[in-house]
């Protein structure tokens, strides 16, 4: 009897170490499989998600609709979907008044900065390199997989047809904040490097942002430094980036001329 205990115990262990190795492959991106069959319902659903998160979002924050502002971040995002083939006109970026130092994807085609983190970001590249990020996230469809995992399609239709504005509300912190696997965020910074890179973005302030939540000067603002907080591991991230940074020799130019960065962060500042 005790070898029998003994045997299924060991056939236990046996059985969750192999389940948990095999948790930690993105089979999706091995296969190349997209587990999200796109079509004309999917889409709406989409469509009809991202209103109600645009809506709750704007509900809870100002956007920004000053000109100069919106000239800065247009001309950034711009200059990387130009280099990288992507619809610009597909996108829709707000820029929200807010300090906490943050910027997520929503359903949609939709890329929301805060102030924040445009103030925290030092230099023009190093929002750049945010901002390939989450175009990276959109551009892959990880909002609405993640979405359609983590919740499920029925459910999300059953939420954007009752208009439950509560449900809106905290599928918008889960967004903003942990939506994405591991695995999809090393994938988003991996085409968000790329991306910049394309666009003759230096990606080095970039990869030192990813760690800037470990220096001393910010050891109290992990709360409100959700961009950086919320993604895993930063010195691994910032590590891996510079790994990749290093194999690609290129020659970059400024993103912004000085005046213009210049310019914007007095605007943030008052």
């Amino acid at each position: 009897m005790e070898k029998v205990i003994i045997r299924g115990c060991i056939l236990l262990s046996v059985f969750l170490g192999s389940w948990f190795l095999l948790q930690q492959v993105n089979w999706i991106g091995f296969f190349n499989i997209n587990p999200l069959l796109r079509n004309e319902y999917v889409n709406k659903i989409e469509v009809e998600l991202g209103e109600l998160m645009y809506d709750d979002f704007t509900s809870r924050y100002s956007v920004v609709n000053d000109d100069l502002a919106v000239a800065t971040i247009d001309t950034i995002v711009t200059k990387i979907c130009e280099a990288n083939n992507i619809n610009r006109k597909e996108l829709k970026v707000y820029l929200l008044e807010s300090e906490e130092v943050n910027a997520f994807a929503l359903p949609n085609h939709q890329l929301m900065i805060y102030t924040g983190l445009a103030k925290k970001t030092s230099t023009p590249e190093a929002l750049a390199g945010v901002i390939g990020h989450e175009l990276a996230h959109i551009q892959k469809d990880h909002v609405m997989q993640s979405l359609v995992r983590e919740i499920g399609l029925g459910t999300l239709f059953t939420i954007i047809s009752g208009g439950d504005f509560s449900m809106v509300s905290e599928i918008g912190r889960m967004v903003s904040s942990t939506a994405f696997s591991r695995n999809l965020e090393k994938e988003a910074d991996l085409v968000g490097l790329t991306y910049i890179q394309n666009a003759q973005i230096d990606p080095k302030p970039f990869a030192e942002f990813i760690g800037v939540i470990h220096d001393d000067k910010d050891k109290d603002l992990p709360s409100a430094f959700k961009w950086v907080s919320t993604h895993p591991f930063p010195e691994d991230r910032k590590e891996y980036l510079l790994q990749n940074i290093q194999k690609e020799k290129r020659e970059y130019k400024p993103v912004l001329s000085a005046d213009t960065w210049k310019n914007f962060q007095e605007f943030l500042k008052d």
